[in-house]
């Protein structure tokens, strides 16, 4: 069955429809189509009719995501059994047409809110009925330059949502979902028996009414307000979002026993939110939101955690169906040549643990600690000489029921001396042995830089030079490289390919040829060297990008590459920004590269500073802070070839301009 895809963020005149032949729609396409466009429209090609609702459940259930069901909504539904699920499909929202449905993330009001949201238009209204969406890291941006003293309250103390429901559904509300419908419960001390299991959730029975009888009201548990959504694949970026049910509560939990708005909400600490700032919020919505007139047949797919939606009152019948799914359910290969792994988990923050200088004497247990700590994203390299060491932490941490293998992100790197795609294999073979891993998450080209080979078994790690103790450079076509990961790839050994310390012109060069895309770009960056250029590219070309030496300096002292007058956890700007927040430098530089949107990559060997350097969520650099950190830009590297390479191996070895 051949499809179309249209993104519905793209401008209108720019807006590219994407053509999906037979078998190219896949549960991985999906995901990595979704983290690139977070909306779009599928639809059957003109030869192959429309989708119908059996074909709908159809849809779903080939993406093979984890089903999630329908409990703590407020709005009216039906279920709609299909063939695929019996309760898979049910009505969108069956408040009345002549209400507009405000702006809203699906079940934001719950701890684990689904991570795809799905329409079906099955029969187009006469008139309106849209179903308007914004992005919601657009909000978030809105929200926290025009009123940052609300994001950060939002931040701390996160949001408690307040409704009064009734027993039984009453179709003529957008809020008229019964408790019973929507807890799944058919007595009062049922649903008593669940609220108590929630800490923070109060309730309340009300007085019957002539029209109401057996009514609660319902305080939630304070409820994350703003989320850190992590990468799930090479085209989604670590990023904040607005991710709740704020506004629509605001401006749309309205009926007979809810009848003031500004009695749905309040801060987790139970202050009133301020009306002023939530219409803002509001008005910035509609003004930017992007609207889609349904067409029957028309499957649209939400990115939930990252896309809010809403619906238009319409004249005449409009008959839309719903479904809410959560991530993709892990698919070990089949294939009998291929390494057995499911797919990588992205861990939900931008914080990496590195190797790089860690003795290896004190590896293991470094390792273990920062694991401990909360570390997922480890990251290694054969040069660095203790991937055995790293190996024996990870698999005491393991052993020990800390994590698991598949909640870890484990970055390895392709040395200088092995670009050669005959060589390509067995580094990484080596470097799976030394971590006791059968994958790796990802595996990057450490340098541009191919060296003449070292065989593994004369010397290991091989450093900067041969056995006669020289740096050799040799001829090396880097895509042949690139094509020897792809193949790794293939065979399950590695999941995601990448790079460390290339310019623009050298992604250009692997992006001109490549069958599987970077998914990573590692540079050294710090407010001594922010590389706002090239940040951009990578981001565009749809890579994540990894912060080495966050804290500029502090690592390349000891060597001689650097100044004491360098140090940027001493400047005097970083400090003071430090002090007004009551928190340490090492703190403001991790939290200055998390607000650029890139992973921080630190490292320590003290227990109490991996705490520590983890302590970043709880605040916020405002605007002018984020400039004066950027105002120290000196485009100053520490770890460059072109100034150690000559000095140290007497070969002249640039890689920058």
């Amino acid at each position: 069955m051949k499809l179309t895809a249209l993104p519905l963020f793209e401008d209108a005149g720019n807006a590219c429809t994407i053509l999906l032949n037979d078998g190219q729609l896949n549960p991985r396409s999906f995901v990595d189509l979704m983290d690139q466009h977070k909306a779009l429209i599928f639809r059957k090609a003109d030869d192959d009719g429309a989708f119908d609702t059996e074909g709908f459940g159809q849809f779903l259930v080939d993406q093979r995501l984890e089903y999630y069901p329908y409990i703590g909504g407020a709005a009216p539904r039906t279920i709609i059994p299909v063939k695929a699920g019996k309760d898979i499909v049910f009505t969108a929202n069956e408040s009345p047409p002549d209400q507009p449905i405000p702006f809203h993330h699906e079940l934001a009001q719950t701890p684990k809110p689904p991570t795809y949201i799905f329409f079906y238009c099955k029969e187009p209204p006469k008139e309106g009925g849209q179903t308007p969406i914004i992005d919601s890291t657009e909000v978030y941006r809105f929200a926290q330059d025009h009123h940052p003293q609300f994001i950060d309250k939002l931040k701390e103390h996160g949001a408690r949502y307040i409704r009064t429901l009734p027993s039984q559904d009453d179709p003529s509300s957008p809020i008229g979902r019964s408790w019973q419908n929507t807890w799944k419960v058919s007595s009062k001390m049922e649903l008593e028996q669940k609220l108590s299991q929630i800490d923070g959730c109060t309730w309340q029975w009300l007085p019957d009414t002539e029209t109401d009888k057996d009514m609660v009201r319902i305080t939630t548990e304070p409820v994350p307000a703003i989320r850190m959504v992590g990468q799930h694949g090479p085209n989604q970026v670590y990023q904040w979002t607005f991710a709740n049910s704020i506004v629509a509560a605001f401006l749309g939990w309205i009926d007979r026993r809810n009848p003031d708005p500004k009695d749905a909400l309040r801060f987790g600490n139970m202050d009133v939110m301020p009306a002023d700032v939530l219409q803002s919020i509001a008005d910035f919505m509609h003004n930017n939101r992007v609207l889609h007139d349904w067409e029957a047949g028309d499957i649209m797919a939400i990115q939930n955690q990252l896309v809010m939606h809403s619906r238009n009152p319409f004249v005449g019948p409009r008959k839309v169906l719903a479904s809410i799914w959560g991530d993709r359910v892990p698919q070990e290969k089949s294939h009998p040549d291929t390494v057995l792994h499911p797919e990588p988990t992205h861990p939900n923050d931008p914080l990496v643990f590195g190797f790089w200088k860690v003795p290896n004497d004190r590896c293991a247990d470094v390792c273990y600690e920062a694991i401990k700590a909360g570390y997922r994203r480890l990251d290694c390299a054969c040069d660095y000489g203790n991937e055995v060491q790293v190996g024996q932490g990870i698999a005491r941490a393991i052993r020990e029921g800390l994590v698991t293998r598949h909640e870890l992100f484990i970055t390895s790197k392709l040395w200088n001396t092995y670009h050669k795609p005959e060589h390509v294999q067995l580094a990484l073979d080596k470097t799976l042995a030394d971590l006791q891993l059968v994958y790796v998450d990802e595996y990057l080209i450490h340098f541009p830089i191919s060296m003449e080979y070292v065989p593994i078994k004369d010397k290991y790690p091989p450093e900067w030079t041969n056995l006669d103790g020289k740096m050799v450079v040799v001829p090396n076509d880097m895509c042949a490289t690139w094509r020897a990961m792809e193949a790794l790839v293939d065979s399950g050994k590695i999941v995601e390919i990448g790079v460390c310390n290339f310019s623009t012109q050298l992604l250009r060069q692997i992006l001109s040829t490549c069958r599987i895309r970077p998914s990573t770009l590692q540079v050294e960056l710090h407010p001594q060297n922010t590389q706002t250029n090239l940040v951009r590219f990578a981001r565009e070309a749809g890579m994540r990008v990894t912060a080495f030496s966050a804290f500029g300096a502090s690592s390349y002292i000891e060597l001689g590459m650097a100044q004491d007058d360098d140090i940027l956890l001493k400047n005097s700007i970083i400090r003071t920004i430090a002090a007004t927040k009551r928190k340490t430098p090492a703190q403001i530089l991790i939290r200055w590269a998390v607000q650029r949107n890139t992973l921080a990559l630190t490292k320590t060997c003290t227990t109490t500073r991996m705490t520590e350097n983890r302590d970043v969520f709880d605040f916020h650099l405002t605007p002018t802070e984020m400039e004066q950190i950027n105002g120290l830009n000196q485009n100053r590297r520490y770890n460059d070839p072109g100034d150690f390479c000559e000095p140290g191996m007497g070969t002249f070895c640039p890689i920058y301009d």
